[in-house]
C-alpha cells in the first residue's frame, strides 16, 4: 500500500507540472495574459483545470494512503512480523488491536492458535478426512520391533509460540513454508521411528503407550522451534489380513485358557468349601459328643419322660430296661 501511495503522489505532483507547463506555453504563444487567454481559449483552460482536479485527487490519494499504511489490525491468535523496505526485521507484535507503525515497514501475519496436521488413508478425490477437511498426506507406513510392516492414520494438533515468530520468519519465511519444510517432515519420521519400541502385540493392545510416545518425540523435537505440541490423536494402526488373524487366533486361544483356568479355580474353590464344611460339621460332632457326659444323658432322660407324663402318657420302666414303652390310658 506504501508503494502504492508513493506512486499516486509522485503522479499528482508530475500531473500539477505538466498542467503548469501547458500553461505557461499557452499563454506565451498566444501573447496575452492568463487571464485573456482563458476567456478567449476557453477549451484548453478546461483541460488544464482537469489535470489540475486530477493532480489534486492523486495527491490527496498518496496522503491517504500513507496514512492508512501507518496502521495495521492484529486478530486474536495472530503474530505479526515487523518488516522494512529493505528486508530487515524492525520488530514483531504478539498483541490484538489496532497498532502503529512506519509507512514503509510491512507486516507478516502468523497463525498462533491451534493448528492440524492429518495423515489418513489415501482416499479418492474430493473426500475429507474423518475429522473434518483435506488431509495433509497420506497414511504413513511403519514398522514395528519384530520388522512387521502397519499403516497409522495420525492427527497432529499444534501451535506456534508468539514470541518465536522472529525466528519462525528468518528460517521459513512464512508458515507454509514451516508445515512443508518441518512440520510435515517431523511428523513423517517420528511416527516412522517411534513403533520400533513396540512390539505388534503392543501396538495393537497398547494404542494409548504408542501415541504419548509419539507425542514425547515430537516435543522433545520441536522445543527448539517454537511449536508446542497441543494434541497426538492415533487414530489407526492397521496390520495386514493375516497378522490381524493371528492376532485373533491368539486372543481366542487366549480367552480359552483364562475360560478353562476360571473353571479350575471354581472347582478348587467348591472343592475347598466342601472340605471347610465337612471339617466343621466333623468338629460340630466331635465337640456335643465331648460334652454328652453321663451326668447330662441321665438329667435328659429325666426330662424326657417328665415331657411324655405332662402329656397324659403312662410310662413303664421296669428295672434293668433299656428302652422305654408307651401305654395308652
Amino acid at each position: 500500500m506504501f508503494v502504492v501511495a508513493i506512486i499516486a503522489i509522485l503522479l499528482g505532483i508530475i500531473a500539477l507540472i505538466v498542467a503548469g507547463s501547458n500553461a505557461k506555453r499557452r499563454v506565451a504563444a498566444s501573447g496575452e495574459t492568463p487571464v485573456g487567454s482563458a476567456f478567449r481559449r476557453g477549451g484548453n483552460v478546461t483541460i488544464s483545470r482537469a489535470a489540475g482536479w486530477a493532480s489534486g485527487a492523486l495527491l490527496v490519494l498518496g496522503v491517504v494512503l500513507v496514512i492508512f499504511s501507518s496502521f495495521f489490525r492484529q486478530d486474536v491468535g495472530q503474530a505479526n512480523v515487523l518488516r522494512d523496505w529493505t528486508g530487515n526485521i524492525v520488530g514483531y507484535e504478539t498483541q490484538s488491536g489496532l497498532h502503529f507503525k512506519a509507512p514503509w515497514v510491512d507486516v507478516v501475519t502468523f497463525d498462533v492458535r491451534n493448528q492440524r496436521a492429518v495423515f489418513v488413508t489415501e482416499q479418492e478425490t474430493g473426500q475429507g478426512d474423518n475429522i473434518g477437511g483435506s488431509p495433509d498426506g497420506p497414511q504413513i507406513t511403519v514398522q514395528d520391533a519384530e520388522g512387521v510392516t502397519a499403516n497409522i492414520d495420525i492427527a497432529i494438533r499444534y501451535s506456534l509460540k508468539p514470541d518465536s515468530v522472529i525466528d519462525i520468519y528468518s528460517q521459513y519465511y512464512n508458515e507454509e513454508n514451516l508445515r512443508t519444510r518441518l512440520i510435515f517432515n517431523d511428523i513423517r519420521s517420528v511416527v516412522r521411528s517411534i513403533p520400533g519400541q513396540f512390539s505388534t502385540i503392543d501396538m495393537l493392545t497398547d494404542r494409548n503407550a504408542v501415541q504419548e510416545a509419539i507425542l514425547a518425540a515430537l516435543e522433545k523435537r520441536w522445543e527448539d522451534d517454537g511449536i508446542i505440541v497441543e494434541d497426538v490423536a492415533l487414530q489407526e494402526i492397521r496390520y495386514g489380513e493375516s497378522v490381524t488373524a493371528a492376532y485373533a487366533a491368539a486372543q481366542e486361544a487366549q480367552i480359552n485358557v483364562q475360560t478353562e483356568q476360571a473353571k479350575l479355580e471354581a472347582a478348587k474353590v467348591s472343592a475347598q468349601q466342601k472340605v471347610v464344611q465337612a471339617q466343621a460339621e466333623a468338629d460340630a460332632n466331635a465337640i456335643l459328643n465331648a460334652s454328652l457326659t453321663d451326668a447330662i444323658l441321665q438329667q435328659r432322660y429325666l426330662d424326657t419322660l417328665k415331657e411324655l407324663a405332662a402329656a397324659g402318657n403312662l410310662v413303664v420302666v421296669p428295672e434293668g430296661f433299656n428302652g422305654l414303652v408307651n401305654v395308652a390310658r
